[in-house]
C-alpha cells in the first residue's frame, strides 16, 4: 500500500488541482492527505472524483488558513478515529493483514504554540497499542539548514 501526504498551501486554483492530480496518477498511492486545503469542505469532497479516489474525509478550513483532505480507494479498509483542525487520525486495515494506525499532522503555524502539536501526538499514541505511522507537515524546524539565511542569522543571535 502507498500512502502520500501534501501539504498544498492552498487547493482553490487550477495549477494546483492538476499537480495534485499528477502526483496522484506518478504515484498511485492508495491513500492520499492534502493538508492546508483553504477552500470549503465540498470543494475538497469533490477532488475526489476527479482524483479517482472512492471515498473522502475532510475538515473543514477556517476560512483562508487550514483545512485537511482524506481520500482513498476501496482496496483497503480506511476508519477515521479523531480528528481535529491539526489532525486525521485513523485505522487502516488491509486485505489479510493487520489492522495499524496512519495519522496525518499539520502541525501549529504560531511557534509560540507548536508544543501543542507535540501533546497532540501523545494523547494520540496513548490511545491504540497498533503499529503506527505520522505524516504531515510538523511546522517545526529541526536542523539549521532549513532556515533561510536571515533566520539564521536571528538563531544565532539568540532570537529564536
Amino acid at each position: 500500500m502507498r500512502a502520500l501526504c501534501w501539504n498544498c498551501r492552498g487547493i482553490g486554483n487550477s495549477v494546483t488541482v492538476r499537480e495534485l492530480r499528477d502526483l496522484a496518477k506518478d504515484y498511485a498511492p492508495s491513500v492520499l492527505c492534502i493538508l492546508e486545503t483553504q477552500i470549503a469542505r465540498t470543494r475538497v469532497e469533490n477532488l475526489r472524483y476527479s482524483l479517482g479516489y472512492d471515498n473522502s474525509f475532510v475538515v473543514n478550513s477556517n476560512g483562508r488558513s487550514g483545512g485537511l483532505g482524506v481520500f482513498w480507494k476501496n482496496d483497503i479498509s480506511l476508519k477515521v478515529i479523531k480528528y481535529s483542525q491539526y489532525h486525521i487520525d485513523t485505522e487502516i486495515c488491509e486485505r489479510d493483514k493487520e489492522p495499524w494506525r496512519l495519522t496525518f499532522i499539520y502541525g501549529e503555524a504560531n511557534r509560540a504554540e507548536r508544543e501543542k502539536t507535540w501533546y497532540l501526538l501523545k494523547f494520540i499514541k496513548s490511545h491504540s497499542p497498533l503499529p503506527w505511522i505520522c505524516m504531515g507537515d510538523f511546522n517545526e524546524i529541526l536542523h539549521p539548514r532549513e532556515l533561510g539565511p536571515k533566520s539564521k542569522r536571528r538563531l544565532s543571535n539568540g532570537v529564536f
